[in-house]
């Protein structure tokens, strides 16, 4: 009977030591992780069906390009439009024509002239 206790408390004993080193693990990698940021990383040029860009530094890349929209919004510009000179230079995404932007899914900015 004593030796049945014995187990018992043994178990209770082993199973409590477990439960509490996974406990201070756990608190010291969470001090640990808090002192670090995790680096967000935001790739403002891939959105999905997206066609290759051309490289936009080259003056003929815009000589076929009329309409421009940013990659963060819904609308596209033609080339003229004063509205269009709030788009970041970095978020321009150019179209040769008005289909090409509508199949990317924009629509035409309704503060344009067309």
């Amino acid at each position: 009977m004593y030796q049945n206790i014995e187990l018992k408390s043994n178990k209770a004993f082993i199973a409590t030591v477990l439960v509490l080193v996974f406990l201070i693990g756990l608190g010291i990698g969470l001090l640990i992780k808090r002192g670090e940021s995790s680096q967000i990383i935001i790739d403002k040029n891939a959105k999905i069906g997206l066609p290759a860009q051309p490289d936009l530094s080259a003056p003929a890349a815009l000589a076929g390009s009329n309409f421009m929209a940013s990659i963060n919004g819904t609308a596209y510009y033609p080339k003229g439009c004063p509205s269009a000179n709030r788009i970041n230079e970095e978020n321009i995404i150019w179209f040769s024509t008005k289909e090409e932007a509508e199949i990317q899914g924009y629509k035409p900015a309704k503060n344009c002239d067309f």
